[in-house]
């Protein structure tokens, strides 16, 4: 028998059982995530004979751009235990994910697929590739030299919130709250990164910055003022000082001017609910989504 419901406080154990086998983070990750603002009601699980197989979690976020503000969720954590695969779960779950979102007044749904094969999946459920990212990876030794007076610096993700809506007005993007913003931050800090603001020659940016041992620093998210767009490899090199690392991978909007090296990605997909802000909303793939929490 299949029962799709959301989650109680007794299957968080099984929940983070799935995570495991489908993603292999440790405890600490999955400890932060279950502690900072989990809610049950939005992990939706399936079950199979009263053991739960699939599970997915809704995260709230706003779209905004000229003429448009929409409410939508998130998919995250998709995830099914590999006994139960290619019976059509994890589809019957997003379908499931639809109504609820539906229920909730949200007009749209979005996603990060973890690969870009995962395109083709969701769009057996109808999502379509709306929100493309622009990357660049630099070798340390190929950075330029940071020039003085820059300041980088920690900030809460309340200031962060606040400087990044202040650079992508008024593109069309995704809007994090603060709790999602504190995720982020946690996500940061237990790799040694964190949220930063950077300052130099008058203008002021922010990044999200993951590491990955000493090995990789990631900018998951790098935003600066359009006019300083090509600062990118400078904003990089600013960050190296404080976060040495042999290799460096830059995400930046889509819509901005090609760093050299540069190439754009699929990243984010997107169902709309509500047709009368779809066609509102911008139609190539150039609306910015961001941070997909991966």
């Amino acid at each position: 028998m299949i029962e799709i419901r959301p989650a109680r406080a007794q299957d968080t154990e099984r929940c983070k059982v799935l995570w495991k086998m489908a993603f292999g983070d440790g405890d600490a990750y999955l400890d932060f995530f279950f502690t900072c603002d989990y809610r049950p009601e939005q992990m939706l699980l399936l079950l199979e004979d009263g053991m739960v197989m699939t599970m997915l979690y809704l995260m709230p976020m706003t779209l905004k751009g000229p003429g448009v503000t929409a409410t939508a969720h998130y998919v995250y954590a998709l995830a099914t235990d590999p006994v139960a695969r290619k019976k059509g779960y994890g589809r019957q779950l997003l379908l499931a994910a639809d109504r609820y979102s539906q229920d909730w007044g949200d007009d749209c749904i979005t996603v990060v697929p973890a690969e870009p094969s995962l395109h083709k999946f969701f769009g057996t459920v109808n999502y379509e590739s709306s929100f493309n990212i622009r990357m660049v990876e630099v070798a340390e030794d190929l950075l330029p030299a940071p020039r003085e007076g820059a300041v980088v610096q920690s900030i809460t993700p309340e200031e962060y919130g606040q400087l990044r809506e202040t650079l992508l007005d008024p593109t069309f993007h995704v809007c994090y709250n603060d709790a999602l913003l504190t995720y982020q931050a946690g996500l940061g800090r237990m790799s040694g990164g964190g949220l930063f603001r950077l300052s130099l020659d008058g203008w002021t940016g922010c990044a999200a910055v993951e590491c990955i041992g000493t090995e990789t620093v990631i900018l998951k998210e790098l935003l600066l003022p359009e006019a300083q767009a090509g600062e990118a490899f400078q904003a990089a090199a600013q960050i190296a000082r404080r976060l040495p690392a042999k290799r460096y991978q830059v995400r930046t909007p889509a819509c901005w001017p090609g760093t050299a090296g540069s190439y754009l990605q699929p990243f984010g997909m997107l169902k709309w609910f509500n047709q009368e802000k779809e066609a509102t909303w911008i139609r190539e793939p150039l609306a910015y989504l961001g941070l997909g929490f991966d």
